[in-house]
């Protein structure tokens, strides 16, 4: 930011020499401040606000933070509270719940959480072997065993917890969940059927899973129940037996085997040593009431959530804004200015280019989406997708190619729209390869192609008209295009009707701007 103000201010505003000097002295000072200062601990601050932030890193796959908060130590996960000192109530629900279903558990899997905390609650039962699941290995390169811990069979698995789950081989007695919510597409993969029911094919008979999607109101509003419910329905079209539980944390217990929700009969009944889940906290009569009333709640008519339509991410989303009230009108009134200013203000044989970038923004979504489904959170190879998007559109726009050069915008257009509504007609056939090598060679052509095309139109609108003014307005409609995909596609579209759905959207939109941009305009 500073060298982008600064270049503007010394081009175009100072032009006394003494000025120039004073600015390039002051830009130098703040540069060298920046350097062997660490700004980032400052927004990290402003970010998680009443911490005092001790260091903060990035990863490729999210930032970690260390801070203190009257002098207890805590760290936070991509601005969420992950460990923090004393957590007796959090950890000891984390796993008793789901441990003291299982009659003998001997191989655990734990996906995310603490293992360092959380470890020692597993161990109080005869467990043999123990897979930890954590996709950043920078959350777990610091830990070591702690010496007062038995000798016990430790896997950490640094790979993506959907792929491992349908992947690896062998049968366990208790998996636990340990991700946050489903706040995003991505963290909406581990609360899908698809998800629950690889989980289950990973259990023994009578094996148990936990979950927990939410926080632990007393109050359900009318948007917390449909996205409990959402991912309620999923777990009971999977697993026979469902029980949700509320604690620091809404807990979903499943499994085929009966459950019980009295924490306090069991913990006597297997000699097992809490400090929180026991008879001198908690009342097994309580709980079971709470139970009943939730399980009375849960709406069986709320669609399931799944990978091709992740409604619990919308869901969360509603959620969220329901917490702000007040605010939620007026955001969306100022969201929906913002995206619709530049339908009207882009001059309208400009509108092709505008609704054929939006398309391809929210096409590159979805295809990062597919391959999560397909493949799991692959970082390199989300990086390669992008890439060929990017080499798609450089080489539309500044690559002769004479098989594109008789194709006019009118004619790029429909090509566009035909190529995306084969790919939404194939989505499922492509969702349903078995072979990765080749499920990721179609996805990187899929992603390739319409770019090219989008890159070609790009071209056309330039090359006709070489004014500086020409293209700066394709330009212009090019990224208010894309702002609008990326928004619409992501936050809305794709929660509410689906990726296979939104793809035809896709093609809906190519066709408005065909419609709009030929109406009294030759293209």
């Amino acid at each position: 930011i500073i060298l982008s103000v600064s270049y503007v201010l010394l081009h175009y505003y100072l032009v006394n020499p003494g000025f120039k000097l004073a600015a390039r002295i002051v830009i130098f000072i703040l540069a060298t401040f920046l350097i062997l200062t660490s700004p980032d601990l400052l927004f990290r601050k402003i970010l998680i606000p009443g911490i005092t932030v001790t260091h903060s890193e990035d990863t490729p796959y999210g930032n970690i933070t260390y801070g203190v908060y009257h002098g207890e130590k805590s760290t936070y996960y991509n601005q969420r509270l992950l460990t923090y000192d004393f957590d007796v109530v959090e950890r000891e629900e984390n796993i008793h719940y789901a441990m003291l279903q299982s009659a003998s558990p001997e191989k655990v899997v734990l996906i995310s959480g603490t293992l360092k905390t959380q470890l020692p609650e597993i161990m109080k039962y005869p467990v043999k072997e123990i897979i930890y699941i954590e996709r950043d290995p920078a959350l777990t390169k610091n830990w070591t065993e702690p010496a007062d811990i038995p000798a016990v069979k430790l896997s950490v698995i640094n790979s993506d917890a959907f792929r491992y789950i349908r992947r690896a081989n062998g049968l366990v007695d208790v998996v636990i969940l340990s991700v946050p919510p489903p706040s995003t597409l991505q963290l909406n993969r581990y609360y899908t059927t698809e998800f629950f029911r690889a989980v289950k094919g990973k259990l023994n008979e009578g094996g148990i899973f936990m979950c927990s999607p939410g926080p632990g109101n007393d109050y359900f509003n009318k948007e917390s129940v449909n996205l409990y419910s959402s991912i309620y329905n999923s777990l009971s079209s999977v697993f026979s037996n469902v029980k949700p539980v509320m604690g620091n944390k809404l807990y979903f217990i499943a499994s085929d085997k009966e459950l019980s929700v009295s924490f306090c009969m069991l913990t006597e009944m297997k000699k097992i040593s809490n400090v929180y889940v026991s008879p001198d906290f908690l009342s097994d009569d309580l709980i079971r009431q709470k139970t009943e009333e939730i399980t009375g709640l849960m709406d069986r008519g709320i669609r399931q959530n799944k990978s091709s339509f992740p409604v619990a991410s919308y869901h969360f989303q509603a959620y969220s804004f329901s917490k702000y009230a007040g605010e939620k009108t007026s955001s969306i009134v100022i969201l929906a200015c913002i995206f619709a200013a530049p339908f009207f203000l882009i001059k309208r044989r400009y509108l092709l280019m505008y609704f054929s970038a939006s398309a391809l923004a929210g096409f590159e979504i979805i295809i990062l989406l597919t391959l999560q489904i397909i493949i799991g959170n692959m970082y390199q190879l989300a990086g390669l997708v992008i890439a060929a998007l990017m080499a798609g559109l450089a080489i539309g726009s500044g690559v002769k190619i004479k098989a594109l050069n008789g194709l006019s915008p009118v004619k790029t257009g429909i090509l566009l729209l035909l190529m995306y509504t084969v790919t939404g007609l194939l989505y499922n056939s492509i969702t349903g390869l078995k072979n990765e090598i080749t499920a990721i060679g179609l996805i990187i052509l899929t992603a390739f192609l319409p770019a090219l095309l989008t890159g070609r139109l790009f071209h056309e609108l330039t090359e006709r008209r070489n004014e500086m003014a020409t293209i700066s307005s394709v330009y212009s409609a090019d990224l208010a295009g894309s702002a609008l995909g990326f928004i619409m596609v992501t936050g809305v579209a794709i929660p509410v009707i689906g990726i296979q759905t939104s793809i035809f959207l896709l093609s809906s939109l190519i066709f408005a701007g065909l419609l709009f941009a030929t109406i009294r305009n030759k293209l």
